[in-house]
């Protein structure tokens, strides 16, 4: 099985466990909150990759890989 690995779209860098990231409210992607342009009303979840992945499992469980390693 070929496990995605997350990359932020913005800096194109692969995510990596305990770095802090946000979810926005419309396309449920996750971005390094360092690079993030969305505004507080945009973002639905923030704190580290791994936090908001189990948070999230609805659209982030193609990432369960990373958590439950």
């Amino acid at each position: 099985m070929n496990d995605i690995k997350p990359h932020c779209h913005v800096c194109m860098k692969e995510m990596k466990m305990g770095e802090e990231v946000v979810m926005d409210v419309l396309f449920k992607g996750i971005l390094h909150a360092d690079c993030s342009y969305l505004q507080p009303d945009e973002v639905e979840d923030k704190g580290s990759l791994e936090d908001v992945i189990s948070r999230n499992q609805r659209w982030l469980k193609s990432f369960n890989h990373l958590i439950l390693q």
